[in-house]
């Protein structure tokens, strides 16, 4: 029902009449989530990525986008970021690569200058792209919630800060008291409702900042990414048994 209301109001980007926000990249995300256009989304497998590409997944799940992600190889070079997404356009066809890392942008900015593809990225090259979107912080999960947050702004939803816990979780950071998106994020975690987060804690009881340590792929190169992909369905999994599974694994793991 949230989705039907949504695209009746929402038919596209130039039918808004009073946009709360005009931030062309914004615009440009909802334009392919109205016309369902393929998004696809490029992060790194560490923490920081991982939640950084969860929290893109349930916004856009939310506004019912058609889109999937890839994680990048931990030192993959240029060339084969190259043929990965060339790969990539040739199999999907999408309308936008959502970049959440700057080698891959920058690596394959000039090979998609051909095609209808747009390349979008978030938290850096916002000046050297034409779809780049930045707020100025020098984390990628604050840019990333930002970003999330302008465009539930412009859907004329606030539920983007039920998803606040997982910048937490991806951040590094220990002392949170001074940083207000950090706090936020903590406060959240005590209460979170997203159904991992909730198994893992009911399955081994921890404060947050060992919650941050189970959700970490462990530095291994031929586990890392299964591992990161794993972590990524449990943040994001609708399925409560699914999410039970997932933390039981990386509980014993």
């Amino acid at each position: 029902m949230v989705t039907t209301y949504l695209r009746a109001i929402f038919k596209g980007a130039d039918a808004i009449s009073t946009p709360k926000y005009t931030h062309k990249t914004i615009f440009r995300i909802m334009k392919a989530v109205n016309n369902r256009e393929k998004i696809l989304i490029y992060g790194r497998g560490n923490r920081e990525g991982i939640c950084s590409i969860a929290t893109l997944i349930l916004v856009l799940r939310y506004f019912n986008a058609d889109f999937d992600y890839f994680l990048i190889p931990k030192g993959g070079n240029r060339e084969s970021l190259i043929a990965d997404a060339k790969t990539h356009l040739n199999f999907f066809n999408p309308g936008v690569m959502l970049s959440l890392n700057e080698t891959f942008t920058e690596s394959v900015h000039d090979a998609l200058e051909d095609c209808d593809t747009d390349l979008v990225s978030i938290g850096h090259g916002e000046d050297q792209i034409t779809y780049g979107f930045s707020s100025g912080d020098d984390t990628l999960l604050k840019n990333v919630f930002v970003f999330a947050k302008d465009l539930s702004i412009n859907y004329d939803t606030r539920n983007i800060f039920r998803y606040i816990d997982l910048v937490y979780l991806g951040s590094d950071e220990e002392d949170v008291d001074e940083d207000e998106v950090l706090n936020m994020g903590l406060n959240r975690l005590k209460i979170s409702t997203n159904y991992g987060i909730e198994s893992l804690k009911r399955l081994k009881p921890c404060d947050e900042k060992d919650l941050r340590k189970l959700i970490t792929p462990k530095e291994n190169p031929w586990s890392m990414v299964d591992n990161a992909r794993i972590i990524i369905e449990l943040l994001t999994t609708e399925d409560t048994n699914r999410a039970e599974q997932i933390a039981k694994y990386l509980i014993n793991s």
